[in-house]
């Protein structure tokens, strides 16, 4: 014998919902109208490309040349890995000192515009990107650096245009003035 629960006449994301309305952060649901699928994120894209760059790079072996056995082919890595990660730390504390979470799987209560929000519309891709071209440099493999204009590309198409048009629907003329403002990578 099955034994049926009675009906509730509060939804059962209500204490998650009224959590997120005193500002918790760790119990936010997700946007009602986002489908995300769960290989739109940042890790699969870039994930993908480094996976394609080595590949390559086994298939189809590259050098840097002279830069190949050069100091400066590691400082140059050392340099944008460093402000890329630098970059993606400042702005995931301009998110959290805002009450915002970064995974686009979160409905956004509010734009950000503090820290690097200020000048870049996707700080934390921009950051990625510039750990992704550090990375290149410091285990030598040119591919990744050749990848790094597509892997741009499939960032824009894939992630930020979805999320931007999510945020014009939730923030309408907020956003739209934002874009205006900002930048959308530097």
């Amino acid at each position: 014998m099955s034994r049926e629960r009675p009906a509730s006449p509060v939804s059962e994301t209500a204490p998650r919902q009224a959590s997120a309305q005193r500002g918790g952060t760790q119990h936010r649901t997700r946007h009602p109208s986002r489908r995300h699928p769960w290989w739109r994120t940042a890790d699969v894209v870039f994930g993908c490309s480094l996976a394609i760059g080595l590949l390559l790079q086994w298939l189809w072996p590259l050098s840097l040349g002279a830069l190949s056995s050069s100091p400066l082919r590691h400082l140059l890595a050392l340099a944008l890995l460093a402000a890329g990660g630098l970059l993606i730390v400042a702005s995931k504390r301009a998110l959290h000192l805002a009450g915002e979470s970064s995974s686009p799987h979160v409905a956004p209560r509010r734009i950000v515009t503090a820290g690097p929000y200020r000048r870049s519309r996707n700080p934390l891709y921009a950051g990625l990107t510039l750990c992704y071209a550090g990375l290149g440099f410091g285990i030598d493999v040119p591919w990744l650096l050749l990848l790094v204009p597509p892997t741009m590309l499939a960032t824009q198409w894939l992630l930020i245009r979805p999320e931007e048009r999510e945020l014009e629907r939730h923030f309408g003329h907020e956003f739209q003035q934002y874009k205006t403002l900002v930048r959308r990578w530097f």
